[in-house]
Parts: structure tokens; C-alpha cells; sequence
């Protein structure tokens, strides 16, 4: 698809689109990107994955005269994402996809909502996305990890694109807390039923002879074939395979910010925290523990409070503490948010629905101890 301009039918109102083949072929967003899976550099590093099985990809660049950013399309099989597969496993259900989707994105990626900014600019990304999906044969346009207003915003996009397609379900929940300028802080944030518990462990693991090392952007790289085995052998007890490929963390760490906090003891790698230091806030991506190794049952929560700490030294104010583990992370004091995807189907697909809202509400299932109570899902 070559980089062309034109207005959307339908709405002449609609911002002027441009596709690019490449990222990188975009002019600059006018505004920073709000999270390090938005950034410019993310989309270009998954042009080249392999652990999600990207087919092709496109992106959009779209623009109302004031705002202007690029959208990034990637066509995938039904069972190429990892992560999509980990919550269909979580959720017990076959898999949704009967053929290859189209994500706005990537449901490895913690947040999404590009082209979300306002009405028009959703209504222009939701029509072009549905024309890219037709024109390479997908199933759907998936747009995962939207906060409320973003999920509002580009499902009535997609309904005025797909009238009687469109799906806004919660199928994640994310976790994020303040930092506070001391640790002190950090600890009175903890519940203080788990407080103590909490500071047991980080102790044991100090005593054990748990050292902290950080690692920022190419100096993680000799380090990563050892956290990749980590990584995966952390998912795998829970009934997740190859969630992170070692093309992905080696590719992301060119994303600005990024850290791999690893936790060694005698030397050895015994576990690590993957993320970034980004606008203020240090976002933990992917976990993985040595969990035959003697100290093992310390890692976690001494690596929790450490990669607090750290943050806090380097002038975060803020923690995002990823996905999934909803229990361990409500013990360190972390809020919950759920996140929407939202789906526009290419067609009428009935079963394709009922998939997609069973997924959404055993998810929920699993989460709502976690919520609070009343909390919607």
C-alpha cells in the first residue's frame, strides 16, 4: 500500500489518512507518546517480530490540522498472538479467531488507544482500519488495551463504520500505583494486613545476599537469552508457553527508557523485572523467577520493593506494575484498571460473539476479587 492521501467517504468531515508501509516513513506525532508500547519505537520493533506471528503491517498516519500521530495496523493469524493466547487458556476457552485479525497494536503491548484522541480522529482510524482488514482478508480489526473513554470512543467510531459488529469488552486488568518521594512512603502504601508479611520477605531476600543490578538499553542485551529462559519458565506454571520471545526483548529494548532490573545472587541471574523508566513512571513488563533455585521464594517481593526503589532513585513518581498476577500485586498496595478491547468484525459472525463475550466474562470472574467491591467490569 502505497503512501497516499485522501478523505474517508462518508464523513467530510473526516481527517485527511496517509498510509505508510513502515513507521518510520510517518512524519513526527505532534505530542509524545503517553506509555512506551505508543512510542514510535515500539511500532517500528514490531515490524520485525517473530514471537507474534506478524503477517504484514501497515500504518496510518492521520491528522485534523491540530493533532496528528500514527496508527499502527499488524495483520496476525487467529493463534499467532501469544498473549491473546494466554487469556483465551486463563479464560479455558478454545480459541476465538476463526482466521487471521488485524490489531491495532498488539495485545502484548500493556496499553493502546492510538487514533482515539477525539471522535473524528476515532471515526477515521476505525473506517480505515475496517478497509485494511477487508483489503488483506481479516476477520476482524482488534483494538486492545483501551482505558474507558478511549474503548467508548472508538467502539461508536466502529459502529458507525460496521452497524451491529462491534464488541467493547474488559479483558485485562492493569495495576499502577504511586511512588511516593521515599520508600517510606512505599511501604505505607502496602495494606497493613500484608505490610509486615511484606517486609519479612524483602528482608529474607537482603539476608539471603540478593543483590540489584540495572541494565538500560543495549547493556541488557548479553543478559537476555538468561531472562528469556526465566521469563517463559515463570509463564509456563501458568499454562503459558513462549510468551516472550527473545526477538521481542531484544527488539523493545530499543523502545527510549528501558530497563531490565535483575535480581542475582552469588552472580547468577535468579530473577528479573523487564520495562521502562518512561515519563515519569517505571512500567514493569515482564517478570521471571529461578523457582528451583534455594532463595527463590524470596525473588519476587524483594524484587517488587527493589524495583520500587530503584524508580524512586531515579525520580519516578509512579509504578506500573503490568498484567495478570492480580493477587500478589493487590498485597503490594496496586490499584486495579481494567482494560477494554474493542472488536470490529468484518462480518456478521455469531459465533465469533459468543466467544468473545464468554472469554470477557470469565475473565472477569477471575478478577473481580480484585476489583473491589462494585467495581465494574
Amino acid at each position: 500500500m502505497t503512501a497516499t492521501a485522501r478523505t474517508l467517504t462518508g464523513n467530510p468531515a473526516s481527517p485527511a489518512v496517509r498510509w505508510y508501509p513502515y513507521v518510520g516513513d510517518a512524519p513526527p506525532d505532534t505530542s509524545p507518546a503517553p506509555h512506551p508500547s505508543r512510542t514510535r519505537a515500539w511500532a517500528a520493533a514490531w515490524q520485525y517480530v517473530t514471537t507474534e506471528q506478524v503477517l504484514d503491517h501497515r500504518h496510518l498516519y492521520v491528522t485534523d490540522g491540530t493533532v496528528a500521530e500514527a496508527v499502527s495496523f499488524y495483520l496476525v493469524p487467529g493463534q499467532g498472538s501469544p498473549y491473546w493466547a494466554s487469556q483465551e487458556a486463563d479464560a479455558a476457552v478454545a480459541p476465538v479467531w476463526p482466521g487471521t485479525v488485524l490489531y491495532c497494536g498488539s495485545p502484548h503491548a500493556e496499553y493502546g488507544g492510538a487514533g482515539s484522541g477525539s471522535p473524528a480522529l476515532a471515526f477515521t482510524t476505525a473506517t480505515a482500519g475496517l478497509e485494511l482488514a477487508d483489503a488483506l482478508g481479516a476477520g476482524a480489526v482488534v483494538y486492545p488495551g483501551l482505558d474507558h473513554r478511549q474503548a467508548a470512543v472508538l467502539a461508536d467510531a466502529g459502529r458507525s463504520a460496521a452497524p451491529g459488529q462491534v464488541l467493547d469488552l474488559a479483558t485485562d486488568v492493569a495495576h499502577t500505583r504511586p511512588l511516593g518521594p521515599t520508600l517510606d512512603d512505599w511501604w505505607a502504601g502496602i495494606p497493613a494486613r500484608h505490610r509486615r508479611d511484606v517486609r519479612r520477605q524483602w528482608r529474607r531476600g537482603a539476608e539471603a545476599g540478593l543483590t540489584l543490578q540495572s541494565l538500560s538499553g543495549s547493556r541488557m542485551l548479553p543478559h537476555l537469552p538468561d531472562f528469556e529462559t526465566l521469563a517463559n519458565s515463570t509463564a509456563a506454571r501458568h499454562g503459558t508457553a513462549t510468551l516472550y520471545g527473545l526477538d521481542v526483548l531484544q527488539l523493545l529494548a530499543e523502545v527510549p527508557g528501558s530497563v531490565l532490573l535483575a535480581a542475582r545472587h552469588e552472580g547468577d541471574l535468579v530473577g528479573g523485572m523487564y520495562g521502562w523508566l518512561y515519563g515519569g513512571c517505571l512500567y514493569l513488563w515482564a517478570a521471571g523467577v529461578a523457582y528451583q533455585h534455594p532463595v527463590a521464594r524470596s525473588v519476587y517481593t524483594w524484587l517488587m520493593c527493589e524495583a520500587a526503589r530503584w524508580g524512586i532513585s531515579q525520580g519516578a513518581d509512579r509504578i506500573d506494575a503490568g498484567r495478570a498476577n492480580c493477587r500478589a500485586k493487590a498485597r503490594l498496595g496496586y490499584r486495579p484498571e481494567v482494560l477494554r478491547t474493542v472488536v470490529v468484525l468484518t462480518s456478521p459472525q455469531p459465533t465469533t460473539v459468543r466467544a468473545l463475550t464468554r472469554l470477557s466474562r470469565r475473565l472477569g470472574e477471575q478478577a473481580a476479587p480484585y476489583l473491589g467491591v462494585g467495581a465494574a467490569w
